[in-house]
């Protein structure tokens, strides 16, 4: 009499963005009571390199039910048994091309670092990082003290970034979001619950806040109201751009530099601190002085001038006298930088001019008020004379006042209705929404990379190397980390943990054993069964979840139609 004692029971789930299946398994203990709940990081089920091991060297892609997995299962999270049972192909591996790993040992070649690894996220290095020793012994030597919590794919919230890398170190585990993870009852630890208010016009005044999505808020109940669903929290000031610096303490410093908002600051330092979640950058000293402008004075731009390098007094090369007026006016020195022979400057300019730059377009804004079309491009106009990064995208025209809406009208929403990307490092619903937000701020919209939310929108998942089954905070689940990003433009959606999605699957009521005959047949979902039991079983777990029924088409796999065999009685 055989005795079973753990069950492990495969299931297809329809990735939420394409609609191609992928199977998903679940452990089950005794008496098919479904182990939903993930326990500790697992302290064994890896082999000598610390991946998981397969619990199904030979499994089939079709559903099947397995009895031999007690001892792979046992101590395998819900998580890394989904990606377990994925399985990895074996590959022979004859070359020799010996490659370093970011777990830091050196592999005999690329294919033996991807079969030792299974389903690990293992990326090519460098040989040197791997000749330097730096190999991972994940000891614990954070600085508790700090207070900048990080949250994990496993739900689990770390102190800060140091105690997270330990937890990526020993367990693989991988990263959410920063701030808290949620609670199940919506709060998030340590916080507040993350209710939708309909106004704040009454709300207590605690920003700046920077938020888990990258974005800034001008307080808490601002950031519930704009990211009601999304499951958002309050982190730390550091992690976005308009307050990063937010509690830098400046050193004593007398170097004037001109802020778009037309004040002079006594650095760059104290114009971020001053400005603290609004978007202000450095300009040319010229539009903070207005008695520069009189006619004759100082000129605000130089377009239409044509290119003809002045070496100046001060040792920088400009592009024409121009711009070498521009860039010194106001600044006190512009009795002291005159232009000077060509030839002084003639080292310098054969050293800039050895920096090639692609002709790749994502525009950056110099502190000079001039547009770079790469970021290339603007540090060869700084070996030249000095120019810094005053932000992304093209500059805007501060010597224009530029009109604030007040409202977005319909149609505004209808032309522009794409998230946005601003100079801020914010994001907002259409570019409309985007000019209301930040008038006087002088925002601009730039590529979708340069966002936390919007990096991953033209991101192309065709790669079969990363095919990890994720669970994503919106109760979806996805084939991959990747598609789970792309398909979420705009919004909050992170990895949780595998249970989260799996909660709504009845499958105590659906579980039946069938037997391990091969009668392969076709669904109208497109997958093959691998035979009618399966298919049966199927339905039962489409109708809980209130989908479809899937009927059967043919006889025989998707693609490959088979007559049916008949039984006949002769005399």
């Amino acid at each position: 009499m055989i005795t079973i004692s753990h069950w492990s029971l495969l299931t297809t789930v329809n990735d939420s963005v394409t609609r191609r299946p992928f199977t998903v398994g679940v452990l089950c203990e005794p008496f098919f009571k479904c182990l939903l709940n993930e326990p500790s990081p697992p302290r064994s089920g890896r082999d000598e390199r610390g991946a998981i091991k397969d619990p199904f060297p030979n499994s089939m892609t079709t559903l099947w039910t397995r009895r031999d997995v007690i001892k792979n299962l046992r101590s395998l999270t819900v998580g890394e048994a989904v990606r377990g049972i994925r399985g990895c192909s074996k590959k022979s591996c004859n070359k020799v091309e010996p490659v370093c790993g970011s777990d830091g040992f050196i592999y005999m070649s690329r294919c033996d670092m991807v079969d030792a690894n299974c389903r690990r996220n293992i990326r090519t290095m460098t040989l040197d990082f791997c000749k330097n020793g730096i190999k991972r012994t994940c000891n614990d030597l954070c600085n508790k003290m700090i207070k900048e919590p990080i949250c994990g794919a496993n739900g689990r919230t770390y102190i800060n970034m140091c105690t997270f890398t330990v937890a990526k170190c020993r367990y693989d585990e991988r990263f959410s979001h920063t701030g808290p993870c949620m609670k199940e009852d919506g709060r998030s630890e340590g916080s507040y619950h993350l209710e939708c208010p309909a106004n704040c016009t009454r709300a207590k005044n605690d920003g700046p806040v920077c938020a888990s999505n990258g974005n800034v808020y001008e307080n808490s109940c601002e950031m519930k109201r704009k990211t009601c669903g999304q499951k958002v929290v309050k982190t730390s000031l550091k992690h976005c751009q308009t307050t990063k610096y937010c509690n830098k303490t400046c050193a004593y410093s007398f170097t004037p530099i001109c802020g778009s908002d037309g004040k002079i600051y006594n650095s760059q330092c104290q114009m971020r601190v001053k400005n603290c979640g609004r978007h202000v950058f450095e300009t040319a000293m010229v539009h903070c002085r207005p008695q520069e402008r009189l006619p004759g004075g100082c000129p605000l731009t130089c377009d239409g001038e044509k290119l003809s390098p002045v070496c100046g007094s001060d040792g920088n090369i400009y592009d024409n006298d121009c711009d070498l007026r521009k860039l010194t006016c106001g600044t006190g020195s512009l009795s002291l930088v005159r232009p000077v022979p060509l030839e002084k400057c003639r080292n310098k300019f054969k050293k800039c001019e050895r920096i090639v730059c692609p002709t790749v377009f994502d525009p950056v804004c110099g502190n000079d008020g001039t547009t770079y079309h790469n970021y290339c491009l603007l540090h060869k106009a700084w070996c030249k004379k000095g120019v810094t990064f005053a932000g992304k995208g093209v500059c805007p025209d501060l010597s224009r006042r530029t009109e604030c809406p007040y409202n977005c009208t319909r149609e505004d929403m209808a032309q522009y209705d794409f998230p946005q990307c601003g100079s801020d490092g914010n994001v907002y619903e259409n570019l409309c929404e985007l000019r209301k937000a930040t008038c006087e701020q002088q925002v601009v919209p730039v590529a979708l990379y340069h966002c936390e939310i919007t990096k991953h929108c033209h991101d192309k998942c065709d790669d079969e190397e990363d095919n990890i089954a994720v669970c994503g905070s919106d109760g979806r689940m996805y084939a991959n980390s990747c598609r789970m990003k792309a398909a979420n433009c705009g919004k909050h959606v992170y990895e949780v943990p595998m249970n989260k999605c799996m909660v709504g699957f009845n499958f105590f009521s659906c579980l039946r054993i069938c037997p391990p005959t091969f009668d392969p047949v076709c669904g109208t979902d497109g997958k093959t069964y691998s035979n009618d039991c399966f298919l049966q079983m199927e339905n039962c777990r489409t109708r809980s979840l209130g989908r479809s029924l899937v009927n059967r088409v043919y006889h025989g796999k998707c693609g490959e139609p088979t007559p049916e065999s008949k039984l006949y009685r002769f005399r």
